[in-house]
């Protein structure tokens, strides 16, 4: 006999989210694709969403877990809000939103909220994808997993924004750009290249920076005092400074070859991880995300790494719908 045991943590996009959140998603989902949801039901709907990131978040996965949401996304709607947006702070929009409320609106409105789907990015991976992209300097910068890019070259430099996820640089050295700064622009701060090869991955308020060869400058977002880092090391670059210097984590790189290196981690640090590799929700209790793993596992396979884990530790795995897979301490009796 299986048994459930301990509290539950929810991953989403490699981030953990409260299972309270995630079923109040569902239950929202469940309503909008009934087709019976009402205006009086959008306008809560709304309220619930603005509410809180979370719930944006979690509205956002069961979206893009769905192609079918897209069929709500009706140019009319989508551009009406566009304008909003353009002569409205945040707050006017919230308050505004329930004018918009015609067929469809609801979800464009989210969508066009959504950090990573406010506005397309210049370049993007989808999820369980990697993409590689040649710049016209030849740099070539790899994109993991939803993750997104905008490039702008001017006469000034040469500007990378990572708008979502991890992203791997090979700096190029075109004539007729050699002498243009090269820099990689995150919320938490900016990234200066010095000739190199390097990797940034950005998460909620923070971007990790490793460097493979040569050197980079790290520059705060607050604007205080940058600092230089070297190759073989990584540091975390946070809107209020930087974090402590360190060597570059072992198989940190390893999703380069479509892989994630466990060294001895808790299973719901590696849960987390896998996460970010497939759409929906991996929930595990905390009876088995205190369970330790090693290993290499590929990333382009996410059900055949849960079955792989389901044989090495003492868990059940059980998918619960197409985008809801359960992870449980076994408990045989």
């Amino acid at each position: 006999m299986t048994r459930s045991t301990g509290q539950r943590t929810m991953y989403a996009g490699g981030i953990p989210l409260e299972p309270r959140v995630a079923e109040e998603a569902a239950r929202w989902y469940v309503l909008f694709s009934s087709g019976q949801a009402t205006a009086k039901d959008r306008e809560a709907w709304i309220a619930w969403c603005a509410a809180d990131a979370d719930h944006q978040r979690a509205w956002a996965q069961l979206a893009h877990a769905d192609d079918r949401m897209n069929a709500i996304r009706n140019r009319p709607a989508y551009e009406a809000l566009s304008r909003a947006r353009r002569k409205s702070t945040r707050r006017r929009l919230l308050r505004g939103a329930a004018g918009l409320l015609v067929l469809g609106a609801p979800a464009v409105w989210l969508m066009d909220r959504m950090r990573f789907l406010r506005i397309t990015p210049d370049y993007v991976a989808g999820i369980g994808a990697r993409r590689e992209v040649v710049l016209r300097d030849d740099s070539r910068v790899m994109l993991n997993s939803g993750s997104g890019i905008d490039v702008n070259f001017s006469e000034s430099g040469r500007t990378v924004t990572l708008r979502q996820g991890e992203a791997y640089f090979t700096t190029g050295h075109a004539p007729a750009y050699a002498r243009l700064p090269f820099q990689v622009r995150t919320a938490a701060g900016t990234v200066r290249a010095l000739g190199t090869r390097f990797n940034v991955r950005l998460d909620e308020d923070h971007a990790t920076v490793a460097v493979y060869e040569g050197q980079v400058s790290l520059h705060p977002g607050n604007g205080s005092e940058p600092a230089y880092l070297a190759a073989g090391n990584q540091a975390t670059l946070f809107r209020g400074g930087l974090g402590a210097v360190r060597p570059i984590a072992a198989g940190a790189d390893a999703w380069l070859q479509g892989r994630i290196a466990a060294d001895n981690v808790s299973l719901a640090e590696f849960l987390a991880e896998l996460s970010r590799y497939r759409r929906g929700y991996i929930t595990c209790d905390d009876a088995a995300g205190r369970m330790r793993l090693s290993g290499l596992f590929p990333t382009d396979d996410t059900d055949r790494v849960l079955e792989a884990i389901g044989g090495l530790l003492p868990v059940a795995i059980t998918h619960r719908t197409p985008y809801w897979v359960d992870v449980s301490a076994r408990r045989d009796t």
